[in-house]
């Protein structure tokens, strides 16, 4: 009898075959600090770095249930790949709000982008007729830089020295698309986790922006009909199925080490142990619970996306207390094995230690923090989020 056809879309199948080259590359990318050329060019090959990119510009254009169970595969290889992957899919998520020359020109030809959206630079605006930006400043956590193509640079829109002020006299800022050719990488990234990614410092000196290729967060509105770039809350889940991603390999590696490792004092392996059994059963019903619920509420909000229904709020800010509760989760569950296998999750050569270390960095994201549970609290209660993307 024919064996029934996956439900799995083939973007997650065409990921899950990559997982075994990730995995035996995982050990080297912790040690070296950034992906591997070849492994890069395989998965820009395969898209996955354009998982949000429209497909009239050459992306996968997944919704994004999809693509957050595309990190959550690549990250069961290895957190620091999977990691890569979820923040070039945020950064992507900001084609929709180009004109297709412009998006062409970032995104274009499998070209990726990163950086980090916080307005510390400066965007001096030009007088001339070339009518643009001169962007300056350092950004924190470029994640990827080792093989970014542009950076994006939010930075505050200043002219004559002073920032400049819409009508409720806010500053006005605008995230500057850079070619990596214009950007300066600070190896600040000496990090306790999540070691692969490059997530240096990067500096930009006066370089020229033209206005056509920025935009400004939370006040422009999209210029791409995909209903995706109406709902930019949908790109967070990307961090609670990262963090699950971790958690689901740090259970495989218990399990395995469970199996051989013998008990103190005796002739059992550590899977015959009661305390064993007890605490992998707590980590795996933290995880898989934890999953249910991400991809539920996510899948509820998209689905009200297409309905036409972007502002429905409360599911929207239970898909972002779904998301944190997911990362949360996934951080418990690994410190759970990680305490109950003691020694064997020590030392470098365990997957378990590397695990560790990434989900701990993982889980410090200002998007998955207290704040988001915060936030999620006041919106339970009928009052103001006071946070973005809510």
């Amino acid at each position: 009898m024919a064996a029934p056809a996956s439900t799995e879309p083939d973007v997650v199948l065409a990921t899950r075959e990559l997982v075994p080259q990730i995995r035996d590359a995982a050990p080297d990318i912790d040690r070296q600090r950034q992906l591997p050329r070849e492994l890069v060019e395989e998965m820009r090959r395969r898209g996955l770095f354009h998982l949000y990119v429209p497909a009239s510009l050459g992306g996968l254009e997944c919704d994004p249930v999809t693509a957050a169970r595309v990190v959550e595969e690549v990250a069961r290889a290895d957190g620091s790949t999977g990691w890569c992957v979820m923040i070039a899919g945020q950064t992507a998520s900001f084609a929709g709000f180009f004109e297709d020359e412009q998006a062409q020109e970032v995104w274009g030809d499998g070209q990726i982008a990163c950086g980090t959206a916080r307005p510390v630079g400066r965007a001096k605006l030009t007088d001339t007729p070339a009518h643009g930006y001169h962007v300056s400043g350092r950004w924190p956590f470029a994640s990827g830089s080792s093989h970014a193509d542009w950076f994006a640079a939010e930075s505050v829109v200043t002219s004559g020295g002073e920032p400049v002020r819409d009508s409720d006299g806010n500053e006005v800022t605008r995230v500057c698309m850079v070619p990596a050719a214009e950007v300066t990488i600070e190896h600040t990234w000496d990090s306790l986790g999540l070691r692969g990614t490059a997530s240096h410092d990067f500096s930009v000196a006066g370089a020229f922006v033209p206005r056509a290729r920025g935009f400004q967060v939370l006040v422009d509105e999209p210029r791409h009909p995909w209903i995706y770039y109406q709902a930019l809350p949908l790109m967070f889940i990307n961090h609670g199925s990262h963090a699950l991603g971790v958690a689901s390999a740090a259970l495989e590696t218990a399990a395995e080490i469970a199996a051989a490792k013998p008990a103190w004092g005796n002739q059992q392996v550590l899977r015959d142990v009661a305390r064993i059994q007890l605490q992998y059963a707590e980590a795996l019903a933290l995880a898989e619970s934890a999953r249910s619920w991400l991809y539920e509420a996510a899948g509820a909000y998209w689905e009200r996306c297409l309905a036409g229904e972007t502002g429905d709020a409360e599911t929207r800010w239970r898909m972002r207390l779904a998301t944190s509760h997911a990362a949360a989760s996934s951080v418990r569950a690994v410190e759970t094995l990680h305490a109950a296998l003691g020694t064997s999750g020590i030392f470098v050569k365990s997957p378990l230690e590397r695990q560790f270390r990434d989900i701990r960095t993982a889980g410090a994201h200002v998007m998955i923090s207290p704040l988001t549970f915060e936030a999620a609290g006041r919106s339970a209660l009928g009052l103001e989020p006071d946070f973005p993307f809510f």
